[in-house]
């Protein structure tokens, strides 16, 4: 998986975390793209995060997900912030990250998925 990710941070609007994340959506995958924002919204309060999945090839099986819970790291995974995922505008690839989306929601993550990013932005624009 190759990923991209950016900062921004702004007085009066806090601080977001923007990353493109393409190639092969697996476990491995997810594992690399959860500890990239933990790295940086440990370092900043109150993220708000957008991960564009629009270029990747989702195929994360639900049981890998849970099985990188057993795992010690997953505890620094960044629950609280809020995180926007844009998946294709592909049928079966929104379909397999709503998947993912149930998964992580079940493990108590403020996850939303979205077929375009203004919806994105706008859900993360909320305060609550």
């Amino acid at each position: 998986m190759q990923i991209q990710t950016k900062l921004f941070s702004w007085p009066d609007k806090g601080n977001h975390i923007l990353m493109v994340a393409r190639g092969l959506l697996d476990a491995r995958g997810l594992r690399q793209v959860l500890n990239e924002v933990s790295v940086m919204a440990i370092q900043h309060l109150n993220c708000k995060v957008l991960i564009d999945f629009i270029d990747a090839d989702c195929n994360v099986d639900p049981r890998e997900i849970e099985r990188l819970f057993y795992e010690p790291r997953p505890d620094l995974w960044p629950r609280e912030y809020k995180i926007a995922l844009v998946s294709s505008s592909r049928h079966d690839q929104y379909s397999r990250l709503l998947l993912v989306h149930t998964s992580l929601v079940s493990h108590g993550f403020r996850i939303a998925v979205f077929r375009d990013a203004k919806a994105a932005v706008e859900w993360l624009a909320h305060e609550n």
